[in-house]
Parts: C-alpha cells; structure tokens; sequence
C-alpha cells in the first residue's frame, strides 16, 4: 500500500523547495522593484507576506494592494501554466478596487474561520458556502478568477490554520482529475474548486492529521510537477528516497474523499401538465 501521508509531507518540505531552486536557477526573469529572483518571490508569497497579512489582521487592516496583487499574479504564472493576458488584466484594476474587493473577501472568510475549533467538526458544506461567498467578492477584479482568488485565500494560513488551498493545476490533477476524471479538461471554475478538489482536500487532511491546506497543496504540486518534469527540465533534482514512485502521479484513493455537496433534486411531476413545463437550464 502506498504511504501517500509520507510522500506528501516530504513532498513539502523537500521536493517542493528543490523544485523550485532548480526553477529559480533556470530562470532569467526578476521580480518587482527589488529585482528578485523565482526563489526569494516565493520566499515572499509562502512565509513573509502571509505573517505580514496576519499582522494586518491584527490590526484590523487586512487588505492587499494592487502592487501586491501584481507580484501574486507573476507567482502564479511562475509556478504554473503562463497566460500572457492576466498581468495585462491585473493591471486595469484601481487601487481603490483591489483595497475594496480583498478587505470585503477576506473578512467574509476570516468571519467563519474565527467561529471554528479543529478540522475534524467542520461542516465541509458551511464551508463551502462562506468559501463561495469569499470567492465571489475576490473575483469581482479584473484578472482574479477562482485559481487566483484561491491563492489569496491561501495567504492567510497564518490568520487562520482552515484557510483554503491554492487551485493550482499540479495539485487539482493529483487530487481529482488523474485519479477520478483522467483525460477530462480544468475548467477552472467554483464547482471544481469548492465542491471537488476542496472536498478531497479537506477529507485528506482529516485522514492524515494535516493541520494546513497550504502545505497539502504544495506537497501535491511537487509530486505532479516532479513526475511531468523529471525527465527534462527536473531531471537534476535530487528526488527525497522517503518518497514513493508510486506515490507521484496521482492520489489513487481520491474518490474516497469526494463528497457530494449539492442538494438532492426533488423527482420531477409525473402529471401530463408538467410535460408542457418549460426544461430547466443545465448549468455547464
């Protein structure tokens, strides 16, 4: 049986830091007016900014700037699939609006997260639904879809030990898609987020006393980008020994932990007046 508990929290904490020297090291690229490289930006995003959000929340101020916003956004296509439009995007939006919408949203979150005590007695559909509501207010920016309003919510594992995880593309196909819908496309959108990959997340966490969402995420990014990449820009990363082969690919137990969120459908009029009713909308 393979021990994914093991391969993921040394995932976190050795292959995820190695990945991302090897990346740093093969990039050109500096970031923000302080010049700095891939590794210290996600120095920035993974420890100082988040204890930085948490001394904001402290003091009643939690938001983030528009210039914050920026350096997030040049993180995200860094680590994961680059689309030229979204800096572009990012850009568009007042600092007035991005002060406005992160304040809105993250009180929404940080408002439940205050209310709950352990993991283990989370109604996983009342947190879906402050999540949505979150969600909602983030991605009223220009640029800010699920994925990145995901990892703003993820900055602030240091307010609060349930804020959500990152959406990122490694760690949603680790998660749901190679082991439960293998082939199908991302499409990036709130169902996948909350209801699907949250749902194992959360149930993960649970089975293996792992305290942060963000850690998980970031062991499962490291396992999907190893097995990619390791032939060819990771072929000189060091792989951990106390990592499994098997354990890289994908989470094979994930259907396990999928839960079904949303409300059963009441069965549908027998009578002959509701053939003549109008077919309701299928949301794609």
């Amino acid at each position: 049986m393979v021990d994914y508990k093991a391969s993921l929290v040394k995932s976190t904490e050795l292959l995820y830091p190695r990945i991302t020297d090897e990346l740093s090291r093969q990039s050109s690229k500096f970031y923000g007016k302080n010049s700095w490289t891939l590794n210290k930006l996600d120095h920035w995003r993974s420890v100082d900014f988040p204890a930085e959000l948490k001394e904001r929340y402290e003091k009643g101020q939690l938001s983030i700037t528009k210039t914050e916003l920026a350096l997030l956004m040049d993180w995200k296509l860094a680590k994961g699939k680059f689309r030229p439009s979204l800096p572009k995007l990012i850009q568009g939006n007042s600092e007035e609006s991005v002060e406005k919408a992160t304040r809105n949203g993250f009180l929404i979150f940080t408002d439940y997260a205050k209310k709950q005590t352990n993991w283990s007695e989370i109604d996983i559909s009342e947190y879906q639904t402050a999540l949505r509501s979150s969600l909602k207010r983030l991605t009223e920016l220009r640029g800010v879809g699920p994925a990145t309003a995901s990892l703003l919510l993820a900055l602030l594992k240091d307010v609060t030990p349930f804020a959500p995880p990152f959406f990122s593309d490694e760690a949603f196909l680790y998660f749901v898609q190679s082991p439960i819908r293998p082939g199908q496309p991302i499409k990036y959108n709130l169902k996948e987020y909350a209801d699907d990959y949250l749902s194992v997340m959360i149930g993960v966490a649970r089975k293996y006393q792992i305290n942060s969402l963000d850690e998980l995420e970031r062991g499962a990014w490291g396992l999907k980008m190893y097995h990619s990449n390791r032939i060819d820009k990771l072929a000189d990363v060091e792989f951990p020994e106390d990592i499994e082969d098997d354990a890289l690919d994908k989470f094979d137990i994930a259907s396990e932990f999928l839960q079904e969120s949303e409300p059963k459908k009441r069965p549908a009029p027998t009578s002959s007046r509701s053939k003549l009713a109008k077919k309701p909308k299928i949301e794609s």
